[in-house]
């Protein structure tokens, strides 16, 4: 699947979370501290007091996804402390023929957006801050989002975070938040742990 495909279901699957995360409190189940996707070879977590929705959860052959949220809302007040809102998407996949990680300009690109300052390539992971959209996948949220992409055990990780209208995190912030979920996600993964 090219990089256009996957923004294109990345959007589709944020829409089918935002859904699963409104219903979360009524299905019972716990929020995840991780999950390993990709059998075992990309273990997903977040930050501290940040959970993964189980309702949003997949797991099937070749792809992944999981929807990372507050554990105090997504448990219904029941755990985790109080952080800034957000929701941030994590879809894994085949890292393509040529390997190459995708420039932040061509996520942006791909995504019809402009992008913002703040982007870049860093110790690789390509972040992409853009202009508009953020709202539309996340109700009363920040026309800006950031998005995010890291190869880990042959895998392409693409990441995107959406946060509430003027929050820290749809500025600078979020471009740090996509960086500690990426070193989390790393140091939980097997190649990770196996080099320690």
């Amino acid at each position: 699947m090219t990089i256009l495909g996957k923004s294109r279901a990345l959007r589709g699957m944020a829409l089918l979370a935002l859904v699963a995360l409104a219903a979360c409190e009524t299905t019972g189940r716990p929020p995840l501290q991780q999950a390993a996707l990709e059998n075992g070879a990309v273990v997903v977590a977040g930050p501290s007091g940040y959970c993964i929705d189980p309702v949003t959860l997949e797991r099937r052959a070749g792809r992944g996804f999981a929807v990372l949220a507050s554990c105090q809302n997504l448990s219904g007040g029941e755990s985790g402390a109080f952080v800034d809102p957000m929701m941030l998407t994590v879809a894994v996949g085949p890292a393509g023929r040529s390997g190459a990680l995708p420039a932040p300009e061509v996520m942006a690109a791909e995504a019809g957006q402009r992008a913002i300052a703040g982007g870049g390539l860093r110790d690789g992971l390509s972040l992409a801050h853009l202009a508009a959209g953020g709202n539309r996948v996340l109700p009363e949220g920040d026309p800006r989002y950031w998005r995010g992409a890291f190869q880990l055990n042959g895998r392409l990780v693409v990441m995107a975070l959406y946060a509430p209208k003027d929050g820290a995190l749809a500025g600078r912030d979020g471009a740090a938040m996509l960086q500690a979920v990426r070193a989390r996600i790393t140091a939980l993964s097997p190649e990770a742990v196996a080099q320690r």
